[in-house]
């Protein structure tokens, strides 16, 4: 992942992976991949809802070169509701919504000139170090999921 369309490409993963889980039998789906840990609709959720936050706080703030307004949130209580949202949503729902939403990042990424992606905004953050950061995080929750699957087959 060098140039910006091989960085996009790589975040864009993502939509074709969880439009693939529209497949899945509702007890997989909402089932959890292992003791104790959450189910592909929760992933899904918790992917979708960090998303949305980073596309209205951090992404589309660099894009406009406005101020970022990311705070310091407790992860546990956010990932604890983004589970919760997800029980509220429809299976096609909620795969929609992680869809459009990264769509929407991609969009915004794509309007940021690669010369900016390694300035860190507000010294807090870097194009590169979100696209970086959070391919890592789908990478672990697709594997995640992966791996379930596989179990179950």
């Amino acid at each position: 992942m060098n140039t910006k369309q091989e960085k996009l490409q790589a975040f864009a993963e993502l939509i074709e992976f969880a439009e693939s889980l529209d497949r899945l039998p509702e007890e997989q789906w909402a089932g959890p991949i292992a003791e104790g840990k959450w189910s592909p609709r929760d992933i899904i959720s918790h992917i979708m809802l960090w998303d949305k936050y980073f596309l209205e706080h951090a992404v589309r703030p660099m894009a406009e070169h406005q101020p970022l307004t990311m705070e310091n949130l407790d992860f546990n209580e956010f990932n604890c509701n983004a589970a919760a949202y997800g029980l509220t949503q429809s299976k096609n729902d909620l795969i929609r919504q992680t869809v459009e939403v990264r769509k929407e990042l991609l969009e915004v990424i794509e309007s940021i000139p690669e010369s900016e992606f390694d300035y860190k905004h507000d010294g807090k953050l870097s194009v590169d170090e979100y696209l970086v950061d959070f391919y890592e995080h789908d990478q672990h929750h697709i594997a995640q999921i992966n791996t379930y699957l596989a179990e179950l087959a």
